[in-house]
This record gives structure tokens, C-alpha cells and sequence, in this order.
């Protein structure tokens, strides 16, 4: 194994050729359903792959170099028209891809490599049936010119063939350029006939003026000489109709074939980096607290002259400064949710062949912004709502279509920005979760006591299914059943300091939807005081603060509540919440309203210690799973407190709720 910083820089680079590689596997699954496959498409799949390949080797890395090699083959083979680009190739494209990122994976944790010869064996049977060509027939379709044959590449070739075989016009497109110009005038030339057709061929010819450079380019398209010649805005070109032997017309021109968003330009930082950064952003923001406080009591007492005036603007001008940077920082860190997305597509198309089912996924929102690290984090709960969505919600071909359903079922995933949360819904339109199915499951492992109404307690029964091993699934199979991943959800989602809720309707489907806050680097929290200990709450899930008196709490068996605008909010105590010493009763409290939508809940807390822009830590791993705490951070005043989970907080109290 190498050492350390090399294979981070394999795991960069490769992560992102085979994401590359992915993106362009989906597309052309789409463009072969639909008959309209873009050559250029299997050729940057093919460059993709050998890139990888040479990478791979160059960090000596036997596996996924051979693996990759052999791919590389049978890709080559695609683009020259050798073996078909059916389901059964489109199928083993996939599998191979996937059996290339696990191992990437492995190089970077230092585990064997996974044993690959089944890959290639499977390769080895999709080489073995080759489609047939009809070779030098096609070519006498049309009449070229033998110095222009002699010169083609078998790739070339192949695709003057199929150009020929769909009766595409061929043009010689013969223009010349200075050598000042001929870079920019080539590159404007050829992006205007790739807007037309395909570019089949680009041969270098001598000038007809004796100095620069001449071209000869061969173009198939469908389009006329008329439609060609008046998009060219080159000058020095002339257009050559090559003719067919043929008399058979050209067909109409087919849609325009449309490709997957390309990935926008970036610049790889190691994201660490950006951690240390952000943690160093954070201890000034410490010390800009300090000199504020400094700045206050020196007013005090010299009131707001002099140097007090000094500190004071400097404090202030500070501020600004360490906010731009804070800011930018967290524009570095953010990326494209669609990065996980397009990675959750193959999952779908794999695990729908898996479960012997038809499944449309539709993506929408996948520009929407996310820190980095929390885009990788969320990547397993999504899988496993994926996961479940295909295995418990969607029926059998056969079945929905007895149900009067598409034969196909749809699975749907969206981000959205919604204030300083991002959203994340994954819809499906299948079966729907069976309510009495799991209130029936929870009793039968005593999770449930006494009387639960279905209608009234609905989200409460809801939440059941993230209990640890809980599963209504009479059988397991290779994709769950086994009662665990519902569970990952709920923890990963709340240890991101996020919330799940779900909605589902019997016979129409199913609707999860994560609330995630942009990020978690840095952010304002309110900081709150009970029992003399001081504890910080994300501001984000803040929705309310009030004042209240003893008297406006009401007890309803056993639980404390409040009547807020016409609704009952459960409230908890902190001091009951974390066992800490009950203080004499104060004559005014303060309820510190968290949550989001439905799910609400009210801290009962001492009092307020103002706002102020945190960086959480982690407790480390023996702690790392306490209820109701996400971290800690560390005030101006040199005091580290406690962050509070909130949604760990709900949960909770609505465990306690239902189980009373």
C-alpha cells in the first residue's frame, strides 16, 4: 500500500472518473430505450475508463487496473460496432462500474481486494457473441474517394458505416485557415457541424494558398446543403455532397438527443483542509467574542470615547471581515446534490433488476447546494429509503397492473432549499405503508402499550419503523427484510442534526422527507441556561421563544403541555431531560419552542444567554451516541457546553408519549 497522500489523490481522481463514467452509463440506458444512442457518449465512457486504467497502474493497483483493462476491451468493441449495446451489455456495464467503485473503496480502507473474476468472465461471454458487420458493402453505398478510406481509423470506419447504413447525407466540409487562426477558426467549425450531425472525420491537408493549414472534415447528418451551409459563419469553406450509389431518399431528421447536466468546473481541495480552516474561523470568532466583551466594559468605563471608541470599531470591523471569510469557506465546501443523486440512479436501476421489477426514477433539484460532507453522509439513508421503497412499496408488474397501475412504478427524489435547510423527499407510488400492520408488529413486541387510536396517532405509529429491528416483512431477501437500515436512517439523519417525517397513503405511496441544515461546520446557535448548566440550540430549529408563568403549564397524565395558539405542545424539562439538580421554582420560565412543522416540542429552560455563531466538536466515540446531545462547542468566556439534538429531543418525547 502506498502511502498516505498518494492514495488520497487515487481516491480523488477516481471517484470522480467513475461518477463521470456512471452519469454516462445512465444516459445511455435512456438514449437506447429510445433508439437514439450518441457515439460521442460510448466514446467518453471508453476515454473515462482508460483513464482510470492508466491512473489505476500508475499507483500499482492490480485489480482494478485488470478489471478496468478488460472493460476498456469490451467498451472499444461497443464504439467499433462489434457487440451489440443491448440490455444484457448495458446490464453487465453497470455491474462492472459498480464491482470498480467498491474497489477504489478498498484502497482507500486497506482491505483485500474483492475477487473479480466473475466480472470478467462476465465480459468474456458478452465478447464471445459478437454482432456481424456487413463490412465493404456499406462502403459501396456511396462514392468516396479511395485516399479518404485508406486513411480512416477502424473507429472511423465503423462510423462512416452507420452513418450509411441510417442514411445520413455525408458532406466533405474542405476549409483552410492561417496559422494565427486556424486553433479558434478549427474549434468554431467544428462545434457549429456538431450542432447538425456527427463529425466522423478530421484529416489535415495542405493549404490551397501555399501557407496555413487546410482540413478536410466528413460530417453525417440528416440535415440538407442549404440548412448546412447557411449555419457556417467560417470563411475559406466549401461543402461537398458526397453521393450515394444508392437511389433511395434520406429520411427526415430525428430529435436532437439531449444528455445528462454536465458537472459543473471545480477545483479539488482536500476537505480537510477546509475543516481546519473552518475550525481556525471558529476559534476567531471566540476571540472576536472576547475582545467584544473587552470593548464593553471598557465603555463602561471610559463611555464612548477614546480607546473604547478604537476597540469598539475594530471589534466590529473584525466581525465583517471574519464573516466574509466564514462565507466564502462554506462556498468552497458547498456542491451539487446531484452528485449523490446520479449515484442512487444506478442503485435504483440495479436493485429494480434485482427485485424482478420496472422502475422509473425521476430526479429533480439536483442542483441544490449541500455541504460536502453532509452530501456523502446522507448518501447510505437515501439508499436505504431506495432500498425499502423498491423491496416493501412497489408491487410486481403483474400486481400493480391488476391494481389498475402502471405496469412501470416511479420512485422520485428531490432537494430543495428551504431557508437555511435543504430538503430531500423520497417518493414512491406504491402500496403504502399498512398502518394496523405496524401498530400490530409494535404490540407484539411490547413497543406499544394501551389503546392507540390509527387516525390520531399517526405520525407516532409512523415513527415505529425506525425503531431498531422492527420490520413488518415476512420473508428477508437480497435486498431487506432483515430489519435493520430503517433504524440507520433515523440515526445517520439525526446525527446530521436533521429531521424525518413521513406521509402515506394505502394504495397511492409513500412520502419521506429529510430537513437537513446546509451544514454543520459553523453555524448561530442560541445559547439557553437551566440548573445553572449552559446548553446550545441549533437556531435554526428554533421557532419560538416565550415567556410563561408556572401556571400556563398543564399536566396530562403525567406529561407536561401547553396550549400554544390553539394547539397542545408537549414540553420537557432539561433538568428531567439530563437528571440535573431541580433549582428553586422560578416565578417566570422560558419555553423555547424546536422543531419543525408537526413535530414540535417545548424546552423548558431558566434562561436566555444571547446568540452566538458556534462550531460544534464531537463528544468522541464513548459519547458519541448520547440522547439528546450532537456535540459541544466552546463560548468566549472559555466555558464548553453541550450542543442539543433536538430531533433526538422530539423523538424522545414522543416515545414516551406513545409507549405511557
Amino acid at each position: 500500500m502506498k502511502t498516505d497522500r498518494p492514495i488520497q489523490e487515487f481516491l480523488a481522481e477516481a471517484e470522480d472518473i467513475l461518477e463521470s463514467a456512471s452519469r454516462s452509463l445512465l444516459t445511455l440506458e435512456d438514449q437506447q430505450a429510445a433508439g437514439q444512442v450518441n457515439p460521442d457518449l460510448v466514446n467518453g465512457l471508453f476515454r473515462a475508463i482508460h483513464s482510470f486504467k492508466g491512473l489505476a497502474g500508475m499507483f500499482g493497483l492490480k485489480a482494478p487496473a485488470d478489471l478496468s483493462h478488460k472493460l476498456e476491451f469490451l467498451l472499444d468493441e461497443i464504439r467499433l460496432g462489434k457487440v451489440g449495446l443491448g440490455s444484457e451489455t448495458l446490464s453487465a456495464l453497470s455491474d462492472v462500474l459498480g464491482l470498480l467503485a467498491r474497489l477504489v473503496q478498498q484502497s482507500g480502507t486497506g482491505q483485500p481486494f474483492e475477487d473479480i473474476t466473475g466480472a470478467t468472465d462476465l465480459i468474456d461471454r458478452i465478447l464471445a457473441a459478437k454482432s456481424s458487420d456487413e463490412g465493404p458493402s456499406l462502403l459501396s453505398r456511396v462514392n468516396i474517394d479511395l485516399s479518404v478510406l485508406q486513411v480512416l481509423t477502424e473507429y472511423e470506419e465503423h462510423r462512416l458505416k452507420e452513418n450509411i447504413r441510417e442514411r445520413k447525407n455525408l458532406f466533405l466540409v474542405k476549409v483552410s485557415f492561417s496559422f494565427a487562426e486556424f486553433e479558434s477558426g478549427i474549434r468554431a467549425l467544428t462545434e457549429t457541424l456538431k450542432h447538425h450531425g456527427e463529425i466522423i472525420c478530421t484529416l489535415p491537408t495542405a493549404s490551397t494558398g501555399g501557407e496555413g493549414i487546410g482540413f478536410t472534415i466528413m460530417v453525417g447528418t440528416a440535415k440538407g446543403l442549404d440548412v448546412l451551409s447557411s449555419s457556417i459563419t467560417v470563411p475559406n469553406v466549401t461543402l461537398e455532397l458526397v453521393p450515394r450509389t444508392d437511389e433511395a431518399g434520406v429520411p427526415e431528421a430525428r430529435a436532437e438527443i439531449t444528455t445528462l447536466k454536465s458537472v459543473s468546473n471545480t477545483v479539488r481541495v482536500d476537505i480537510h483542509k477546509l475543516d481546519n480552516l473552518m475550525s481556525t474561523v471558529g476559534e476567531l470568532h471566540i476571540i472576536k467574542g472576547e475582545i467584544g466583551r473587552i470593548a464593553a466594559d471598557l465603555r463602561g468605563l471610559q463611555g464612548f470615547t477614546g480607546d473604547a471608541v478604537n476597540l469598539y470599531k475594530a471589534h466590529k470591523n473584525l466581525e465583517r471581515r471574519l464573516n466574509e471569510i466564514q462565507e466564502g469557506i462554506l462556498d468552497v465546501r458547498m456542491v451539487p446534490i446531484g452528485q449523490i443523486f446520479t449515484r442512487l440512479a444506478q442503485v435504483v436501476r440495479n436493485y429494480a433488476r434485482e427485485a424482478g421489477k420496472e422502475i422509473d426514477l425521476e430526479i429533480q433539484g439536483e442542483e441544490t447546494e449541500l455541504d460536502k460532507l453532509m452530501v456523502e453522509d446522507i448518501a447510505d439513508p437515501l439508499m436505504h429509503l431506495i432500498r425499502n421503497a423498491i423491496d416493501h412499496g412497489i408491487d410486481l408488474p403483474e400486481v400493480r397492473k391488476a391494481k389498475g397501475k402502471s405496469e412501470r412504478g416511479l420512485v422520485r427524489l428531490t432537494a430543495f432549499p428551504k431557508g437555511n435547510h435543504v430538503m430531500i423527499t423520497v417518493e414512491d407510488d406504491g402500496r403504502g405503508i399498512d398502518l394496523p400492520a405496524v401498530l400490530s408488529k409494535a404490540r407484539e413486541k411490547g413497543l406499544v402499550e394501551g389503546e392507540l387510536d390509527i387516525e390520531h396517532n399517526r405520525k407516532e405509529i409512523l415513527d415505529l419503523i425506525f425503531l431498531p429491528g422492527f420490520t413488518t416483512s415476512e420473508t428477508v431477501t437480497e435486498i431487506s427484510g432483515r430489519g435493520v437500515g430503517m433504524d440507520v436512517v433515523k440515526r445517520n439523519v439525526s446525527r446530521l442534526s436533521g429531521m424525518i417525517d413521513i406521509e402515506t397513503e394505502a394504495g397511492a405511496g409513500t412520502l419521506f422527507t429529510l430537513t437537513l441544515p446546509i451544514t454543520l461546520a459553523i453555524f448561530k446557535a442560541l445559547i439557553i441556561e437551566t440548573s445553572g448548566r449552559r446548553f446550545a440550540v441549533p437556531l435554526g430549529s428554533v421557532l419560538e421563544i416565550l415567556r410563561v408563568t408556572p401556571d400556563q403549564i398543564e399536566t396530562i397524565e403525567t406529561r407536561e403541555v401547553m396550549a400554544i395558539r390553539d394547539d397542545t405542545v408537549p414540553l420537557l424539562r432539561l433538568t428531567d431531560a439530563f437528571d440535573l439538580p431541580k433549582g428553586e421554582q422560578q416565578e417566570k420560565l422560558f419555553v423555547i419552542l424546536v422543531g419543525l412543522a408537526e413535530r414540535r416540542l417545548g424546552l423548558i429552560v431558566d434562561r436566555l444567554r444571547g446568540q452566538q455563531e458556534i462550531v460544534i466538536k464531537p463528544l468522541g466515540s464513548r459519547l458519541a451516541d448520547t440522547p439528546g446531545i450532537s456535540g459541544a462547542t466552546e463560548l468566549g468566556d472559555k466555558i464548553v457546553v453541550l450542543v442539543l439534538d433536538v430531533e433526538s429531543l422530539i423523538e424522545g418525547a414522543m416515545r414516551k408519549t406513545i409507549t405511557r
